[in-house]
C-alpha cells in the first residue's frame, strides 16, 4: 500500500516552495529596476545630447557684426545667459538673420529658488540691428530643453583658457565651451565663425561714407 505524504511534509513543501519564488521575485525585481535605471541614464543623455548639438548647430552659423558707425559687437556673454545673431538656412523657418538668447538654468548660485537643469532658447527675426538685446514681444518663439546636469558658458580668446564672462566689446570670442559646475572638462565646444576680412572692409567703407 502506498504512503501519501504527511502534513508536516506538505507544510515544508510549501514553505520552501514560498521561499523560492519570494527569491525569485526579488531577482527579477533587481533586474527590472536595474534595467529602468539604465534606461533613464540612456534618455537623460540622448537628451543632453540632443540639447547641446542644438546649441553648437546655432553657434557655428553666428553671425559677425556691429551697429552701423559703432565699433561695440552684437554679443553677450555671461555664465548662464548668452545673446548672439545666428543665421537660419530656410528650413524649417524662413531664411534670414535672427537674434538668439540663450539662458541655463540650474545650480546653486541662482538668486531664486532652484530650477531643474535647463535650457531656455528664445529666438527672434532681427531686421534692425539697434534691436539687438532688446526686448520686443513680436515674432518671439521660445523652446525649453532639458540638461541632465546644470552647466555654465565658458568663453576663450585664442590660445587662452575659458573665462565665465566675455569683457572684450571689440571682438569676438575663439570659442564657446558648456561645462558642468566643479568639472574642468567642457560638455560641448564649439569654435565660433570668424568675420570674413573683405565683409570688415565692406562695413569700414559704409561707415566712411555716412
Amino acid at each position: 500500500m502506498k504512503r501519501g505524504f504527511t502534513l508536516t511534509e506538505m507544510l515544508i513543501a510549501l514553505a520552501l516552495t514560498a521561499v523560492a519564488i519570494t527569491i525569485i521575485s526579488e531577482g527579477v525585481r533587481h533586474t527590472l529596476n536595474f534595467q529602468h535605471h539604465l534606461q533613464s541614464i540612456r534618455e537623460h543623455r540622448e537628451t543632453q545630447v540632443v540639447t547641446l548639438e542644438a546649441i553648437r548647430a546655432r553657434l557655428e552659423h553666428l553671425v559677425p557684426a556691429k551697429r552701423l558707425g559703432e565699433a561695440e559687437i552684437l554679443f553677450y556673454g555671461q555664465p548662464r545667459h548668452m545673446v548672439f545673431l545666428s543665421a537660419d538656412p530656410g528650413y524649417p523657418s524662413a531664411a534670414g538673420v535672427y537674434e538668439y538668447t540663450l539662458y541655463l538654468t540650474g545650480g546653486e548660485d541662482e538668486d531664486s529658488a532652484p530650477a531643474p537643469p535647463q535650457l531656455i532658447l528664445t529666438r527672434r527675426p532681427l531686421t534692425d540691428l539697434g534691436e539687438f538685446a532688446r526686448p520686443s514681444p513680436g515674432e518671439t518663439r521660445s523652446w525649453t530643453l532639458p540638461l541632465s546636469e546644470p552647466l555654465v558658458f565658458g568663453y576663450a580668446a585664442a590660445g587662452a583658457s575659458p573665462a565665465a564672462t566675455w569683457q572684450d566689446t571689440a571682438s569676438y570670442p575663439a570659442l564657446v565651451t558648456l561645462t558642468a559646475e566643479g568639472s574642468i572638462i567642457p560638455a560641448l565646444t564649439v569654435r565660433l565663425p570668424r568675420a570674413r576680412q573683405g565683409a570688415e572692409d565692406d562695413q569700414s567703407a559704409r561707415e566712411a561714407s555716412l
